[in-house]
């Protein structure tokens, strides 16, 4: 029964395992360990936009890209499974992790049918290059 409520060593109470095991519930029920955020860098360049997003573990074909109103969506979703396996064959320990992810950037000002993108080592690489700068004057508005 010990390790269906766990303690910290430091408490001494009856009740206070409760804080505890509520704490390392809720982390362990609502964040899954083996899948992470997919972390991204944006550079503009002066023509361009790029964005890379590291997505190990990640298929080309779970991966989809869309550009809408100025907003780029990254949708990545997968499976993982790892198991240990007796010497006999039979499962000592197997887990399931799957998930699916969502990034969006908004970068405006982006020639949609230049819209460019690779995959590989696990590394989606967009480029999206950007419109004509068009000149606009600043009007300052003055405050009555």
């Amino acid at each position: 029964m010990a390790n269906l409520y766990p303690t910290k060593k430091d408490r001494d109470g009856f009740f206070d395992f409760l804080p505890s095991w509520f704490d390392e519930w809720g982390h362990n029920f609502f964040q899954n360990g083996n899948l992470q955020a997919l972390a991204a860098d944006v550079q503009e360049r002066e023509n361009a936009y790029d964005v890379k997003l590291d997505l190990p573990g990640f298929d080309k074909d779970s991966i989809h890209l869309d550009y809408d109103r100025g907003v780029l969506s990254v949708d990545a979703t997968r499976g993982q499974e790892t198991s240990v396996k007796a010497e006999n064959g039979s499962f000592i320990r197997k887990e399931r992790a799957s998930g699916s992810y969502t990034r969006r950037f908004m970068i405006d000002g982006v020639k949609e049918d230049e819209i460019k993108a690779t995959f590989k080592d696990g590394v989606l690489e967009v480029m999206l290059p950007k419109k004509e700068k068009m000149n606009r004057d600043r009007k300052e508005i003055t405050i009555d």
